[in-house]
């Protein structure tokens, strides 16, 4: 029937177009692998006559492998200075510090002697002690309350020779780290000074962390302007004499029996006690950026564990700061170090032996201070 004829034929016809169709596409690929392998082709041969040609080379790049990158001398350059720059970053982060002997300071003889005896591996950073936990000093600061006030001591060294021992450790492959106690200070902190705490706040009148005869001791107060003043002109030209790196100890509220009669003074109103020390910190930490120096605060372990919190007024964690440095009591690291919120990256324990270290490292910590 015509009907049926028609659908034949028009079937055919379809088949047929598919397979011109299907011939066309064939050759069109194979024209394209052909140009692709005809590229190939081309470029190794490029390759190797570029090889034939290129100069002869010295041994040392004879070692390299076949295929190298060419650099241009600019950007050797600039490689150079970003590996340099990594290097000045990597030496900020990753803080190795061992004290100096006090008796080194003041004789550069044994000083050569003790960093000649440093295990580079271990240690990157000389930490030297320029202020103790009674608030003496030893340098010859230039501030003068340190002189008012008696805080330097007789064997004192010299800003200038300060600046030779900072010399001599950078001389030795080591970078310089300062250490004072901030707050806890029994010698500039008198009401004659305007630095104390005031006994039931009675003007003229020193308190002191417990009886006198039973070996109390005056602080510097954190609300007192001439405090802080104090410690910022201390940080300020230990920053200026080289130290990169000022660990600041004792910033903290006074151990004490009798905190119902410390008297913060007038200005108590205008912070709170947290506030108050992170002027302190704050301030000091203006002052060493002044000479490129970083203030790095060192708290008590236990008080991120809810233990003594009247020394921060709560937690350390409450204190701002991109660094710290928090105390670990031997057998208690891991647990101290749980309960710090600070990133650990950001932080360079200090430890009393070099046998803690493995549970730093075992923490992901690799920055410490060895404060034997």
């Amino acid at each position: 029937m015509p009907k049926s004829r028609k659908i034949k034929h028009y079937s055919l016809g379809y088949m047929n177009r598919r397979r011109r169709r299907g011939k066309f596409l064939k050759a069109l690929l194979f024209l394209i692998i052909l140009a692709v392998l005809i590229f190939l082709g081309y470029c190794v041969a490029k390759s190797i006559e570029n090889l034939r040609n290129r100069p002869e080379s010295s041994n040392a790049e004879d070692s390299l492998p076949a295929v190298s990158t060419v650099i241009s001398e600019s950007s050797m350059g600039s490689s150079e200075e970003s590996v340099s720059s990594q290097t000045e970053t990597s030496n900020l982060q990753g803080v190795q510090a061992v004290f100096l002997p006090q008796d080194a300071l003041a004789d550069m003889d044994a000083l050569g002697t003790f960093l000649d005896g440093l295990d580079q591996e271990q240690c990157n950073t000389v930490a030297i002690q320029l202020k103790n936990e009674s608030g003496y000093l030893s340098y010859a600061s230039e501030v003068p309350l340190a002189a008012s006030c008696d805080a330097i001591t007789s064997g004192a060294v010299s800003l200038e020779q300060l600046a030779e021992v900072v010399s001599a450790i950078d001389d030795a492959g080591f970078a310089p780290a300062a250490y004072l106690y901030t707050l806890q200070d029994d010698v500039a902190s008198h009401a004659s000074y305007g630095t104390s705490y005031l006994y039931n706040d009675q003007s003229g009148v020193t308190w002191l962390d417990q009886a006198a005869d039973n070996g109390g001791r005056s602080w510097l107060n954190p609300y007192m302007d001439a405090a802080v003043d104090y410690l910022a002109g201390l940080t300020g030209e230990i920053a200026e004499a080289g130290f990169s790196l000022i660990f600041a100890d004792g910033m903290q509220y006074p151990i004490t029996r009798y905190p119902a009669e410390m008297g913060f003074g007038p200005n108590q109103a205008s912070m709170t006690q947290t506030e108050a020390l992170q002027n302190v910190l704050d301030t000091m930490q203006t002052e060493a950026a002044k000479a490129g120096a970083e203030v790095i605060p060192v708290f008590a372990g236990e008080c991120y564990l809810g233990e003594n919190e009247s020394y921060y007024s709560g937690s350390p964690d409450a204190i701002e700061t991109e660094l710290a440095a928090p105390v670990l009591e031997a057998g208690r690291e891991t647990e101290i170090l749980n309960a710090v919120l600070l990133d650990k990256e950001n932080l360079i324990p200090v430890i009393s032996s070099a046998e803690q270290i493995p549970v730093l490292e075992a923490a992901g910590i690799t920055q410490y201070l060895i404060k034997e």
